[in-house]
């Protein structure tokens, strides 16, 4: 319709259809098409097939401009639509199929936001808003100060300002650096996060007897806003008693996704079979520890990998550790063919190494196991993976939800939501390179956080555990001797929950 309402309800159906079609197809979204293949295989074959042929003739159709000749791509553009728009008339009339390939409607969309709103965000040279998705319906809010060309400036000093932070030796320069980074985080909330937090109700940090109950709220930023850390947003210098204090950190619990979809498909995931759900699921856990990495320059030393992977240790009696020991690989080497061996028994994958991000092919992207130059793991080679027991990965690499393509912004194809869309409910991962100090203590305040009254590990705490962990360091009660945690966003900020 013409109204407001109906314009947003629009907006969103498309932004659902849009966002990481990519994705879909690289991992093969394991929904709808991995039904059909199961069940009829032969109409799974025909329709990737003329998908992939009016993708083609769409590309040909753009070149040839379309007053082209009639036997020329158009003609055989429109046949191939005509057979297209039959078979999917075909396999909606299957048994479980009438939704096949269909945008979600509202009322499905919505089902996902009882759990706790959904902010989508579409920042635009035309306008920019963000779509507040709650379980009573869908909002439209108009974001004036978040404008494209004010996002990519935004983007561009927080970057460079990342750069300076991490490698100026002259500490005036570091220090005038960070301060760029506070800036960005405050024009985030100002632009962003506190317009749409006050819609919300999300007016002040609860009552200290609340605190342990704070809401949730899922980002989608979509585009170049995925490149900044919305769970970050605020002005931290208000004083911490303050009733008000305008912190995304101090008013709700972040989470983040590529589409509702992919929350969906995570929530979808996170119920094992049988029902078995918490702290009795939790099982076994991977560890992959990457001390050293061959081939990178002074073999990529990780100091305080071998720490790390002692935390988990002393966590998870079932377990399997896969440990980089130099040259020789051994049987227990992280090699891609043992990660991908071990990965479908087990509920908790744990990953201390470098990660990478491919910005010309996403779904190259790739943590750097043992032989990453030879048989890489890659977000794409994820796809074929039964992961049916999974519950948690935790990516404590550098870059792990960096997003390098200005082309392909849209696709939000990075390691963390790769692994959400593979089939892990939860993802914890960075947006930049990691104090591998830092990492070690996020990593076990996170972990301890997971642990119910009964002793047990629930994967399902991890959200609020991350939060809580990540609010530690920023408050400075868990940082070493001689950080300055105000000035050090760097320190802090990275780490994401992605997922149900």
């Amino acid at each position: 319709g013409g109204s407001a309402h109906g314009r947003a309800e629009r907006a969103l159906g498309l932004l659902e259809m849009g966002r990481a079609v990519m994705f879909g197809q690289a991992l093969d979204h394991r929904g709808d098409l991995a039904d059909l293949r199961a069940r009829h295989p032969e109409l799974a074959r025909s329709f990737t097939e003329l998908r992939d042929r009016l993708d083609r003739l769409d590309g040909l159709d753009r070149l040839d401009g379309l007053d082209g000749p009639a036997d020329g791509p158009t003609y055989d553009r429109h046949r191939s639509a005509q057979e297209f728009t039959a078979l999917l008339a075909e396999i909606r009339d299957l048994d479980g199929f009438a939704s096949f390939a269909l945008p979600p409607t509202v009322g499905e969309l919505r089902a996902e936001a009882s759990h706790g709103p959904i902010v989508v965000f579409n920042v635009s040279g035309h306008r920019s808003d963000a779509l507040l998705l709650t379980a009573e319906g869908l909002t439209g809010l108009p974001l004036p100060g978040l404008g494209q060309a004010a996002v990519v400036a935004r983007v561009n000093a927080f970057r460079q300002a990342q750069h300076t932070a991490l490698t100026a030796a002259d500490p005036v320069e570091r220090e005038q650096a960070q301060a760029v980074l506070v800036d960005v985080l405050e024009w985030l909330w100002d632009a962003a996060a506190g317009p749409v937090l006050d819609v919300l109700g999300h007016k002040g940090p609860p009552p200290p007897e609340a605190e342990a109950e704070l809401p949730r709220v899922w980002w989608a930023p979509g585009g170049l806003l995925g490149l900044l850390p919305l769970h970050a947003a605020g002005h931290h210098a208000d004083a911490p008693q303050d009733p008000y204090r305008r912190t995304v950190m101090d008013r709700v619990v972040s989470s983040y996704t590529p589409t509702v979809r992919a929350l969906r498909h995570a929530r979808e995931r996170g119920r094992p079979p049988g029902g078995r759900t918490g702290a009795a699921a939790t099982g076994r856990a991977l560890i992959v520890a990457m001390p050293t990495t061959p081939g990178l320059p002074g073999e990529g030393r990780l100091r305080f990998v071998d720490a790390e992977a002692a935390v988990l240790e002393g966590l998870f009696p079932d377990r399997v550790v896969l440990r980089e020991r130099g040259s020789g690989a051994g049987d227990a080497a992280p090699t891609k063919a043992n990660v991908l061996e071990h990965l479908p028994r087990c509920a908790v994958a744990h990953f201390a190494c470098h990660g990478t991000s491919d910005p010309a092919d996403p779904s190259q992207s790739r943590l750097l196991l043992h032989d990453h130059a030879v048989a890489p793991l890659t977000v794409g080679s994820l796809a074929p993976v039964a992961l049916d027991h999974a519950r948690l990965a935790y990516l404590s690499a550098c870059r792990t939800a960096a997003i390098d393509t200005v082309d392909l912004l849209d696709e939000a194809i990075h390691l963390t939501s790769a692994f959400q869309l593979a089939g892990f409910p939860h993802v914890i991962g960075t947006l930049w390179e990691i104090d591998d100090q830092i990492a070690v203590r996020i990593a076990r305040a996170f972990y301890e956080g997971l642990r119910t009254d009964a002793g047990p590990l629930d994967p399902d705490r991890a959200a609020r555990a991350l939060h809580s962990a990540v609010r530690r360091v920023r408050d400075g009660h868990d940082l070493p001797p001689g950080y300055d945690r105000r000035r050090a966003p760097l320190l802090w900020a990275a780490h994401l929950h992605a997922g149900a």
